[in-house]
């Protein structure tokens, strides 16, 4: 296994390392265990690989189950709060590294909230079983073999695409605004000679960071291209987004 003083600033991830945990278990805050039926935890980091003094802080990559078509919240328009929105969700880190969700729960279509709607159709339950069996399939998988392996047994996935390194532009950047308590700019001095595309995202003044982006089907078969997750230290915010290409 591969050493954590290793520089992994930006670089993808092709097999096990240090501080690095796939298919972490025990997660969310016991008064919202039922999260487990929404998202499904795919890897944790220890910030202690990104910056030295936030070792010991543990953020958790979620792929959630929905959509089936188009955007996670897109239906549910009435549950959004100032935290999540369509294509976006946000949780707070307690200190023992848990989330606990700053949205409804009835912001995931599949909720029993929802249960009486026609929107709830035979093909939603049909994805998010698949979803689910997948995910239960590639975790058996890396405990056997230590590999992602959602298809072939000789297509090994990759455990991160990404890890740390600068916020560039993707689908995601206009899919969708961010929920109201935060700020995205795109600053006017980028360009195609910088790292950053110039893009910050701030909470209360206090800038995110890029934790890693995963393509959620290397874990469950399913998902985004890529799991764009963000971490604000100060409040220890962990904001979501997802990027269909």
């Amino acid at each position: 296994m591969e050493d954590r003083n290793a520089n992994y600033h930006g670089k993808s991830i092709k097999r096990p390392i240090r501080d690095l945990t796939p298919f972490p278990e025990d997660i969310f805050i016991p008064a919202q265990a039922s999260l487990e039926n929404y998202l499904l935890p795919l890897i944790s980091i220890d910030l202690g690989l990104l910056r030295s003094d936030l070792q010991g802080t543990t953020v958790h990559i979620l792929n959630p189950v929905e959509p089936y078509e188009g955007f996670i919240g897109e239906e549910t328009a009435e549950f959004h709060n100032a935290f999540c929105g369509e294509n976006w969700l946000t949780l707070e880190l307690t200190k023992d590294n848990k989330y606990q969700f700053l949205g409804d729960e009835g912001y995931f279509l599949s909720a029993p909230v929802h249960n009486h709607k026609d929107k709830i159709d035979e093909l939603l339950l049909e994805h998010i079983k698949e979803v689910k069996d997948t995910y239960r399939k590639v975790k058996s998988g890396y405990k056997s073999k230590g590999q992602l392996l959602p298809w072939q047994a000789d297509n090994p996935q990759d455990f991160i695409d990404r890890l740390g390194g600068e916020i560039h532009y993707g689908n995601w950047t206009d899919s969708a605004l961010p929920p109201p308590a935060f700020d995205m700019f795109f600053h006017e001095t980028a360009g195609e000679n910088l790292p950053s595309d110039g893009i910050s995202i701030s909470y209360k003044g206090n800038h995110f960071f890029l934790v890693a982006e995963v393509a959620g089907y290397h874990y469950c078969g399913h998902g985004a291209d890529a799991i764009l997750t963000f971490y604000e230290p100060e409040s220890r915010t962990v904001l979501f987004t997802y990027d269909w290409r």
